[in-house]
Parts: C-alpha cells; structure tokens; sequence
C-alpha cells in the first residue's frame, strides 16, 4: 500500500509541477508543447492498440 501512495504522490507532483510550467510558459510555446504532446499520444495509442491485437492473435 505504502509503494501505491507514494507512486501516485509521485504523479501527482509531476502533474502539478507540469501545470504551473505550462502556466508560466508564453501561448507560442504552449501550442508548440500541446501539438508534441498530441503527436506524442497518438503515437503511444497505436503501439498499445498493435500490442492488443498481437497478443489477441497470438492467443486465438
């Protein structure tokens, strides 16, 4: 229990410490970050949504 809260007290930091950067930052730069960050995204939900349907096949 205790290796869970301080992994999500982790996050949470991270979280908070991302928005108060993202704040602080000019618009420009937000929309540059906020476009890499979608890019980012979809990048990592097609090789989650490959992996699933590798190990679908490979089961059935």
């Amino acid at each position: 229990m205790k290796k869970s809260t301080g992994f999500l007290l982790g996050i949470g930091a991270g979280v908070a410490a991302g928005a108060v950067a993202g704040m602080m930052a000019p618009q420009n730069s937000r929309r540059a970050v906020k476009k890499q960050m979608d890019h980012s995204i979809h990048k990592l939900g097609t090789a989650v949504e490959q992996a699933v349907d590798s190990a679908a096949s490979s089961m059935g």
